[in-house]
């Protein structure tokens, strides 16, 4: 579960990634989650919503739930089950 705006650091690959979601109520409720490493941003996940997959330091997330202003809650994707992810990298 991502809180909303609160960045959570994760080490991966032997650096440090932070995490950000932020939950919008316009045109819907939707979110977006941000990872960054070393300043960079490398990777940008819009309109999330129920159902919506991700992948972060490695992993690939299912969104299931975006509460406005509060969190958006993931699981992890089974590894014999992964989606594609539809991720914007940075550059």
């Amino acid at each position: 579960m991502l809180r909303y705006h609160i960045p959570y650091t994760v080490e991966y690959d032997g650096r440090t990634h932070r995490v950000v979601a932020t939950v919008f109520a316009e045109p819907s409720v939707h979110g977006r989650i941000q990872v960054n490493c070393e300043g960079q941003l490398i990777a940008e996940y819009d309109e999330l919503v129920p159902g919506s997959s991700v992948q972060i330091t490695g992993d690939v997330w299912r969104v299931t739930d975006v509460e406005y202003r509060t969190r958006v809650v993931l699981e992890r994707v089974p590894e014999d089950t992964k989606e594609e992810t539809g991720a914007q990298a940075g550059e």
